[in-house]
């Protein structure tokens, strides 16, 4: 059972914080500090040494969501609270491109409300989150993200529909339902949130890239036509007005590529097929960067932010690609060189193929699949987190990769930041960090996302990578051990799930530590799988059982939404903690990778054994970048950190009884 923290709520008003120049990493700003009087009596944990024991619990059944229950079932998974109850609901999706038959619902995709950690009350029909322009139910919802766009104080969703030119035309385009903070949802005004006619989005992020305190949109296109690099579009920037409205400005702001062709795709300007969108601030200015994640082993793309306008650093950040680009183990390569006998030393030292070359002899292009640009991996998606503690934003690249392209193409790996962008980003390599995993033969690695977070609150990041539509794969759960390494731990901690494809951290019976629901998929299935194919995709729903006994900072914070402030849901601000001798730092972030990631907006930072902060700030995504600052702030409670109404401290039962 979860530590429960029973000592009364205070509120503690304090000044607000100066304003820094958006530009210093270091504030000026004058400290915060809680009244010695009113400050609850610290509640220290004494957990010993960590890392703990991982202890994960299906409660699947328990909560309604198996066979006999809701019925949940899907792959694409964000949390957000839509009713304002303090309690995080769920949005689960099947990656649908179709209209749904609300008389026949066959759960394309769901809106779940929480009812209070016993269970889940289903409200897809009754929230007005899928409705058509038209006012009739059953628009297609490929996946959701979260943020408060007019800054009233409710969540509103970005409801994405995926459409191609194979998709049948629904009359249906991703766009924002405004909440009412009841969980129900209208349709906001319209708008086009892709740049030419065909709106494939597969990567969405609420950001404010201007720090006006109103949230904007950046939005990731796949393929126009799959497969067909000469049909991919243009990704784009929506700047908001704060009252639902939405106007392009990815020209102005410098986000602009070209159409594809040999040369562009060399030089990385051209449209790419993009997968996965993620906005953090990596460089630590101030300013959330932005980055995407390209399918089809091309660049990736890195997009600073230097000041409201975007340079793309892609290839001197390292970002774009890994370094390593030996295509000899290719099998497209082999097989070029085992029907191009005349291929004289391009060819000489190439070895048998080990697939059939039937209708794969021209599949290799040399002078163009050999270029640095074609090398790349099937990138999923960006997670952003300090994942060696050291106060700036690493990187997990989350990748696809197979045994027959070889060891050119990307394997999901850490990023390190050590002092990006003036050191380009740092790959120790899986080896190295202990990312590694076991292979049979004809292997694939189908990572389709990941979750870092701090799950046993030893005070380190771990990394929950979700893996799937390939036999044999499945969710690796890496715990971060005291050397800063990582040990796979999905098994022992009763964690793994079999084609996990999404999934969010969600601390859905307000205990204090994140649990995780996990969807799945059932892309490639074949009847020699072991473990057979499920009937559906279900969606599993792991309790986490792990470190109640250490101690964790519980964070809400509110922006003030007024004008040249933060925005409502402070996307974009950054906390940081320091507690016992070391930093935690964490950024709030509005959606990011593929089809939709998004957590509990409740933020746990585990510290482990320390059980008060010397000192914590957050710094606001404001138009003067401000900092508050508060001194000796207790852990083990929830601290409700206001823009310029200052902290209050409240027990998870208060949070969560609102």
């Amino acid at each position: 059972m979860a530590h429960r923290l029973l000592f009364p709520l205070f509120l503690i008003i304090v000044l607000s914080a100066a304003c820094s120049s958006p530009d210093k990493k270091e504030s000026d700003a004058d400290e915060l500090l809680p009244d010695a009087d009113t400050a609850p009596e610290p509640i220290c944990l004494t957990p010993g040494v960590g890392p703990y024991p991982l202890v994960f619990t299906d409660v699947t059944d328990e909560i309604g969501f198996g066979e006999t229950g809701l019925v949940v079932a899907g792959s694409a998974i964000t949390t957000a609270d839509i009713n304002n109850d303090g309690w995080p609901d769920l949005y689960i999706s099947k990656g649908g491109k179709t209209r749904e038959n609300s008389e026949l619902p066959t759960g394309l995709y769901r809106l779940l409300l929480n009812n209070k950690g016993t269970g889940f009350t289903e409200t897809t029909w009754t929230s007005g989150l899928f409705k058509t322009r038209e006012g009739e139910d059953g628009r297609v919802s490929s996946f959701v993200i979260w943020g408060d766009v007019n800054n009233d104080g409710f969540t509103d969703a970005f409801n994405t529909a995926y459409f191609d030119a194979d998709t049948e035309e629904s009359g249906d385009w991703s766009t924002v339902f405004l909440g009412k903070g009841d969980g129900t949802f209208t349709i906001a005004p319209e708008h086009q949130f892709f740049a030419v006619y065909l709106d494939p989005v597969a990567g969405a992020s609420f950001l404010d890239y201007d720090r006006d305190g109103k949230l904007d949109i950046y939005a990731g296109h796949h393929y126009g036509k799959y497969g067909y690099l000469n049909m991919t579009e243009q990704d784009t920037l929506h700047r908001g007005d704060g009252k639902g409205h939405f106007t392009n400005t990815t020209d102005a702001a410098g986000l602009t590529t070209v159409k594809s062709t040999d040369e562009t795709i060399k030089a990385g300007t051209n449209h790419k097929p993009t997968w996965g969108v993620t906005a953090c601030d990596v460089d630590g200015d101030g300013w959330q960067d932005l980055m995407t994640t390209t399918y089809g082993r091309g660049f990736n793309m890195f997009w600073r932010n230097k000041g409201g306008a975007f340079e793309d650093i892609s290839l001197s950040s390292k970002f774009a690609e890994d370094e390593n680009l030996d295509y000899s183990d290719d099998q497209w390569y082999l097989c070029y060189c085992k029907s191009h006998t005349d291929a004289g030393d391009y060819c000489a030292d190439a070895a048998n193929p080990s697939i059939s070359c039937t209708g794969l002899e021209e599949a290799w292009e040399p002078g163009f699949s050999d270029d640095p640009s074609r090398l790349g991996g099937n990138s999923s998606g960006t997670v952003c987190a300090d994942i060696d503690n050291d106060g700036d934003m690493d990187l997990l690249g989350v990748e696809l990769a197979h045994w027959h392209i070889g060891q050119a193409s990307d394997k999901t790996e850490i990023l390190r930041n050590d002092g990006f962008p003036e050191t380009p980003f740092v790959r120790p390599g899986n080896e190295a960090t202990g990312l590694t995993r076991a292979h049979i033969s004809g292997w694939n690695e189908g990572d389709l996302g990941a979750l870092a977070g701090d799950l046993d609150h030893d005070g380190r990041i771990d990394l929950y990578v979700l893996s799937s539509d390939y036999p044999g794969t499945y969710s690796l759960l890496y715990q971060q051990q005291a050397d800063g390494t990582f040990a796979e731990k999905g098994l022992d901690a009763d964690a793994r799930i079999f084609r996990a494809h999404g999934g969010t951290l969600i601390d859905y019976d307000r205990d204090g530590d994140y649990d995780l629901v996990i969807g799945s998929s059932l892309m490639r299935w074949s009847s020699s799988d072991n473990p057979p194919a499920p009937a559906q995709p279900w969606v599993k729903v792991l309790r986490n059982d792990t470190g109640q006994a250490a101690n964790r900072f519980l964070f809400a914070l509110e922006g003030s939404g007024k004008t040249d402030g933060a925005n409502r849901m402070a996307i974009g601000a950054r906390i940081t903690v320091k507690a016992g001798g070391k930093t935690f730092t964490h950024e709030v972030q509005g959606g990011y990778g593929i089809f939709g990631f998004q957590n509990d907006p409740l933020i746990i930072i585990g510290a482990g054994d320390a059980c008060t902060a010397e000192e914590i700030s957050v710094r606001w995504p404001n138009k003067a970048g401000s900092i508050s600052t508060f001194k000796e702030v207790h852990a083990n409670q929830v601290l409700r950190i206001h823009e310029t109404d200052g902290i209050a401290y409240q027990t998870l039962e208060e949070f969560a009884a609102r």
